[in-house]
């Protein structure tokens, strides 16, 4: 059966996934304004709103998917986009770029959105795609 949201659905907690997937988007945001431009760090700064983004979007996607497969392929993808926020957000740790308190916080939490997504789709997996 399809995960997909139908109207009158309650959507998500405060705390579950796509709450928590948006408001790391918003933290990305608010972070990557604490950091000074500097020659080729406007497209670090670039790829990782990006990808911060990309989690949301592609849960979205997720939950409005017309089968399991879709389902799936959508976590997938937004599992893939948090690992690669993480991996920015290390760039920026490893260079000392920004507010370094809200990028060890944000970086936290980008490795739990990961860990989160990547038991979605493993149980997604293990239930079948028929």
């Amino acid at each position: 059966m399809c995960r997909a949201i139908r109207p009158g659905m309650k959507r998500d907690d405060e705390n579950g996934i796509d709450e928590r997937s948006f408001r790391f988007f918003k933290a990305v945001l608010a972070y990557v304004q604490t950091i000074r431009p500097a020659p080729g760090i406007s497209r670090l700064v670039e790829q990782l709103a990006g990808a911060a983004g990309s989690v949301g979007n592609n849960r979205e996607e997720a939950l409005g998917g017309s089968s399991r497969r879709e389902f799936l392929r959508y976590n997938e993808i937004a599992l893939r986009s948090a690992s690669e926020s993480v991996r920015w957000l290390r760039a920026c740790a490893t260079r000392r770029l920004g507010d370094q308190a809200q990028c060890s916080q944000l970086l936290d939490e980008g490795r739990q959105l990961a860990r989160i997504l990547g038991k979605i789709v493993i149980s997604t997996k293990r239930g079948g795609l028929d």
